[in-house]
C-alpha cells in the first residue's frame, strides 16, 4: 500500500480517511465544500494529497455514500495518465 511506501503521507491519508468517514455527501459539489481541492475527472474525484504531494484517486457511489479508493499516486505517476480508463476518460 502507498501509505507503507510514503510514510510521509501517512498523516494526511489519515486525515483524508476521518473527513471522508464522517461526509455525507450527496453529489460533487458537496465534496468540493467539503475539500476544496478535489476534482471530478470522468467519473472519479481525485484528491490532492500531503499538501499535494500525492493523487488520490477515488470513485464515489453517492447514492450508497461509499468512496473507493483506486489508488494512491505520486505526480510522476499521475502525470502518466494509467489510471485514467478507470475512471472513462
Amino acid at each position: 500500500m502507498a501509505q507503507r511506501a510514503h510514510s510521509n503521507w501517512k498523516g494526511s491519508l489519515n486525515s483524508w480517511r476521518k473527513i471522508v468517514l464522517n461526509a455525507k455527501w450527496r453529489h460533487f459539489p458537496d465534496v468540493r465544500q467539503t475539500l476544496k481541492s478535489a476534482d471530478q475527472v470522468g467519473d472519479c474525484v481525485v484528491f490532492n494529497i500531503a499538501h499535494n504531494e500525492a493523487r488520490l484517486i477515488s470513485f464515489i457511489k453517492y447514492e450508497n455514500q461509499t468512496v473507493t479508493v483506486l489508488g494512491i499516486l505520486t505526480h510522476k505517476e499521475y502525470d502518466k495518465g494509467g489510471w485514467k480508463s478507470a475512471c472513462n476518460c
